[in-house]
């Protein structure tokens, strides 16, 4: 009997996502499971935003950043190189933490595999990480970089 029937590996395509989802490939390969390559782009509207003046965001159209990061996705799927990955791309107002959570909960996922981002600002990993360990109805993978320490 498999452990995970369906794991979500969120990714912002660093190196250390790379490393997340190899390490999801061999889990999904041992308990032979769907796999879920998702990536999230917070996209706020600039002039409707009180933050616009403290954060750097996305101003590229909403179509051009979604072309952009299904390439890439379609890229790290042939990269990992296992038969049954699914990749979804979203695109939110809301934060990327609330987006993998909803999309997880949604999609009937058991694990969920996280690493930190390159820019988190909250502990070693990283507020969307740190966030999603501590709210999801799921069980939880965070994956380290060889030697991190806590």
């Amino acid at each position: 009997m498999s452990v995970y029937r369906r794991i979500l590996v969120t990714t912002d395509f660093s190196e250390i996502n790379l490393v997340a989802a190899k390490r999801a490939v061999q889990m999904a390969k041992q308990d032979k499971c769907e796999l879920i390559l998702l990536h999230v782009i917070e996209h706020f509207s600039l002039d409707s935003d009180p933050l616009s003046s403290v954060f750097n965001y996305n101003t590229e159209s909403v179509e051009a950043l979604g072309r952009h990061m299904r390439a890439r996705l379609d890229e790290m799927k042939t990269e990992l190189r296992y038969p049954d990955i699914e990749t979804a791309l979203r695109i939110t107002a809301k934060s990327a933490r609330h987006e993998i959570l909803r999309f997880a909960e949604a999609h009937d996922v058991d694990l969920i595999v996280v690493a930190p981002h390159g820019q988190g600002i909250i502990g070693m990993l990283g507020s969307t990480a740190n966030g999603i360990l501590n709210s999801a109805v799921c069980d939880v993978l965070a994956v380290r970089k060889a030697g991190e320490a806590n």
